[in-house]
């Protein structure tokens, strides 16, 4: 390891218990140093105070440089998505998947603290990366993705493996501490006896693994503890999902959000398949 004031969060990831239940991860509580972590959730970028209502927060999300990103169970579209709010209505079956809602995800850009600016480099850089790869035994060529990003109230992603071309998936709570209160939490799930046929459709590799209903699964896990980080390496077997309604005008759900992907896989031979392509005849 390299004498980065960041070193010791590659040594924790190389020296995780790796978790069976209900697949392969490590989960790390406590991940950022309390010194560290307090200088995360205190920085004005992060957490601030409550907003008057969604356009009000928007504005200020604006003016602490996020922008709106093209994202899972998400839509850009912000015209649309305050008008959903206003009314309850919702585009229920986004892009012909199973979810009834659609939320708003932001990215930070522009970081106004040296040392937010300095750990996310770190967990974008070769160090952090080599870790991963490493304690899970990944050898092929990747590409690694780390921001801070925020979630608004209605997002959703039903149970899901992520798509092939995806080789790690690593959340890291920074939360404000009321959100532990919420379901604003990543959900870990297996499928119910019955829909377990699914794994072996997309363990033979012939279709991209797509989105399924909620309730053809059953949730083993939720991730909820501020400060802790889940990680693991997409498979047939890696269900996860959110679905959130939570007041984000007094706090947004809060991540360092990041993904390794395989630049060079070739994904067209992947068939894609909805949901009810999946069902038992």
């Amino acid at each position: 390891m390299s004498d980065n004031e960041f070193s010791y969060l590659s040594e924790k990831i190389l020296e995780a218990k790796i978790h069976d239940s209900p697949y392969p991860h490590i989960e790390i509580e406590n991940f950022l140093s309390p010194e560290h972590f307090q200088k995360i959730i205190q920085d004005n970028q992060i957490h601030f105070e409550e907003c008057a209502d969604t356009k009000d927060l928007l504005k200020k999300l604006k003016e602490k440089s996020y922008e709106v990103i093209t994202f899972p169970g998400c839509n850009t579209d912000l015209k649309m998505y305050l008008k959903s709010l206003e009314t309850g209505e919702w585009k229920h079956g986004t892009r012909g998947n199973p979810i009834e809602s659609y939320g708003v995800t932001l990215r930070l850009m522009k970081y106004e603290n040296d040392f937010l600016s300095r750990l996310v480099e770190y967990m974008n850089g070769k160090e952090f990366e080599s870790s991963m790869k490493k304690k899970f035994g990944i050898e092929e060529r990747t590409e690694i993705i780390s921001a801070v990003q925020k979630n608004l109230t209605r997002y959703e992603i039903s149970p899901h493996p992520d798509v092939s071309k995806k080789c790690m998936t690593y959340l890291l709570n920074i939360n404000k501490e009321e959100a532990e209160k919420y379901d604003v939490h990543t959900h870990m799930l297996k499928f119910k006896k019955e829909y377990e046929y699914v794994y072996e459709t997309w363990e033979k590799g012939d279709f991209e693994r797509e989105w399924v209903p909620w309730d053809w699964c059953d949730t083993v896990k939720r991730h909820t503890k501020n400060n802790s980080i889940i990680m693991f390496t997409p498979s047939h077997r890696t269900l996860h999902a959110v679905k959130m309604d939570y007041p984000h005008t007094k706090f947004q759900r809060t991540q360092i959000y990041g993904n390794l992907m395989y630049p060079g896989r070739d994904v067209k031979k992947y068939r894609k398949n909805k949901h009810h392509d999946l069902k038992a005849e």
